[in-house]
């Protein structure tokens, strides 16, 4: 019987996973979907060029719609079996709601394994060749990727600020270029960008600006223009390139420990610079050899400076190693909390998938409080990426003992 129980239970629950899963996949890749189409059409992109992107994006988007799509399928599945009475039959018949629940749990452990696997190999590929990608079309394209309050020098010659800017009309703001070769500077407040890719040439227009000039070591030249044209030479190949850094999310688990094992040597270094610097300079003060300590005080804030950057960065890395595993193990929570609230609120259809949907988002607005808790104002990477889980468990455990006990387990603490 209970053979039959789990061969009926595993064809219930594929089609709805299936389903659930094939469809958040299409709404999470609707964005990046306008995004291929834009650099397809408007950008003039390659086909196979904007299909590797959208394959590389794949990964990522499944790594969070697979243990999605296990908590609507469960939600769905024993919705269905509640409505149609067959939990209560079971149930009548002896079994346990903990016995109806086994095989759901088994089958998400060994998906749960499967995840850690993906999460760990292929999840970092695939970030670190969309990235790479990114990069190559970036330098073969800049006006594709021209950033906004960054200095770029991705132009031969130039070295180029874009305060604000707007794609639509091709408009930029607050725009400031460095003509290197004749010691050049050029601002202005509004200006627009040409893309004239057969001719290799990216044309920017500056309007009411100002051009600067050292014409000698002494003197300083100014001069006021309505129009400037600038034609900078752009190279129109893709040029495809490995770039061996990587960052957080394009490591494995060995890599990340690898990362956050040197971190914690250079802040250690930086820690034994800092007490030499001051040991000195106490010595010195003491001696009369120096009039005050600033000097040296300067040298410790910049150190204690790069030692939180450094400290950042390992909390990123944390965060990472620490994401891989508890997204994973979600899946098991999902089937605890998943098929209890299927029971309870009888949601099968639309309403089981919305339901699903509404629960995973909270989980996932969890993860990322936490991320940036982390992240920004020092909480814990551990506690951050974990305790989502544990707030899952806690509610999950609470729902399956009134499943199984067809109430409130904390009625009897107060009768």
């Amino acid at each position: 019987m209970i053979k039959l129980i789990d061969r009926y239970f595993i064809k219930e629950f594929i089609p709805p996973f299936f389903f659930s899963m094939f469809a958040l996949t299409f709404i999470l890749l609707m964005d990046q979907l306008f995004r291929l189409i834009d650099l397809f059409v408007r950008k003039g992109l390659p086909i196979d060029i904007v299909g590797q992107i959208l394959i590389y994006t794949l990964p990522l988007i499944f790594s969070y719609t697979a243990p999605m799509a296990i908590l609507v399928a469960m939600v769905m599945s024993f919705g269905r079996f509640t409505q149609d009475n067959e939990i209560l039959a079971l149930k009548t018949s002896g079994l346990t709601f903990f016995s109806i629940m086994k095989t759901p749990l088994i089958i998400t452990f060994l998906f749960m394994t499967f995840l850690i696997f993906f999460n760990n190999y292929v999840l970092p590929e695939s970030n670190h060749r969309v990235r790479n990608l990114m990069l190559d079309i970036s330098r073969k394209r800049p006006a594709i990727r021209l950033p906004e309050g960054v200095f770029t020098k991705d132009f031969p010659g130039y070295t180029v600020y874009v305060g604000r800017k707007d794609e639509r009309r091709s408009k930029l703001y607050d725009i400031s270029i460095y003509d290197l070769k004749n010691g050049l500077m050029m601002t202005a407040p509004v200006g627009e960008l040409k893309d004239f890719e057969d001719e290799g040439i990216l044309q920017f227009i500056l309007y009411n600006g100002e051009l600067h000039q050292l014409t000698d070591d002494t003197k300083y030249q100014r001069t006021k223009f309505n129009k400037q044209t600038i034609n900078m030479q752009v190279n129109t190949e893709l040029i495809r390139k490995e770039r061996k850094y990587r960052n957080e999310n394009e490591l494995d688990v060995n890599g990340l420990k690898s990362k956050i094992a040197i971190t914690n040597q250079e802040i250690d270094k930086l820690k034994e610079d800092i007490t030499k610097i001051g040991n000195d300079a106490i010595a010195k003060y003491t001696k009369g050899e120096i009039q005050n300590l600033d000097a040296a005080r300067f040298k410790i804030e910049k150190k204690l400076n790069t030692i939180k950057g450094k400290m950042r960065k390992v909390s990123r890395y944390l965060i990472e190693l620490n994401k891989k595993f508890s997204l994973a193990f979600a899946c098991i929570l999902f089937v605890i909390i998943g098929a209890p609230m299927g029971y309870l609120f009888k949601k099968a259809g639309i309403a089981g998938v919305l339901t699903g949907i509404l629960l995973f988002s909270l989980y996932y607005i969890l993860v990322l409080a936490g991320e940036e808790f982390a992240d920004r104002r020092g909480f814990s990477p551990l506690w951050a990426m974990w305790l989502p889980n544990i707030i899952l468990f806690g509610c999950g455990i609470y729902l399956f003992l009134v499943a199984e006990f067809e109430k409130s387990p904390f009625k009897k603490l107060f009768k």
